[in-house]
């Protein structure tokens, strides 16, 4: 079987991996974490383009249905490039969308877009938010430290929830905001905890718009995977790549209860 392949620099495909399994059950997923080169937020453009590039010829010798590069930055900075260069249909994660419903839907206007050090201060990024600044108040807001959080695993662990309500106090100040934009896949892993702390406020989550993408374009080609055997419950559907030289990686998923093999 075909798989569709996802991977980024981190724990941060896990979200989409999870999303994946909830709307297309019937696919297999491969999974890469390109953990030696985290954060990609801190790559220049030229190594995320050599970064990137070497994940997604990697991944193509499992002859995918798609890739989907789980990684805002160098989905905004540098796919665009690399499909020239792939025959492989190639996905990102972008906040676009999310941003879009949020302006729409925001009674305040007041908007927190929820991303790495990097994204806040990247030029590039700062400008595709222009055409939205425009139309409601919306906020930057480095979340580097939920997103270490994330990364490192202290997310799963007792206290967590205290933890990152403590971090969100002195990012979250201002009582406008009624909308948040998730813009890193490792915050839609704490998507729960986050709309706990804010019932109020709507969190809108990129991840979902890509598996949507995704599962659109496999329906089209005739090629999502739907067919029903025996012992279907019974067959492991992510397949993980050098899971077995990364403990951290290993307990997190099993920690999510995910079932997976590695490769």
């Amino acid at each position: 079987m075909q798989p569709i392949c996802v991977f980024d620099s981190g724990l941060g495909s896990i979200s989409v991996i999870k999303v994946l399994m909830d709307e297309m059950p019937k696919e297999h997923i491969v999974y890469f974490a390109d953990r030696s080169n985290y954060p990609y937020g801190l790559k220049s453009r030229e190594e995320l383009r050599d970064i990137v590039g070497r994940g997604i010829r990697r991944l193509e010798g499992y002859d995918p249905k798609c890739i989907i590069v789980a990684s805002i930055t160098p989905s905004m900075l540098v796919l665009n490039d690399l499909r020239l260069a792939s025959s492989t249909p190639l996905f990102g994660v972008y906040p676009h969308n999310s941003l879009a419903r949020a302006v729409e839907s925001s009674s305040s206007k007041g908007i927190a877009v929820l991303a790495s050090r990097a994204v806040v201060r990247s030029v590039d990024l700062h400008d595709t938010f222009k055409a939205y600044m425009s139309r409601a108040n919306i906020t930057l807001v480095d979340a580097t430290e939920l997103i270490d959080m994330v990364e490192s695993g202290r997310f799963l662990q007792d206290g967590a929830e205290h933890a990152i309500a403590s971090i969100c106090s002195r990012l979250l100040k201002d009582a406008s905001i009624d909308s948040i934009v998730l813009g890193s896949t490792h915050l839609a892993l704490i998507e729960d905890a986050l709309q706990s702390l804010y019932p109020n406020i709507k969190i809108m989550n990129p991840v979902i718009d890509t598996v949507a993408r995704v599962k659109a374009y496999l329906e089209e080609h005739g090629i999502l995977t739907r067919e029903k055997g025996e012992e279907e419950e019974e067959k492991v559907r992510l397949s993980v790549l050098d899971v077995d030289k990364d403990e951290h990686l290993s307990s997190t998923l099993k920690r999510l209860g995910l079932r997976f093999r590695p490769i």
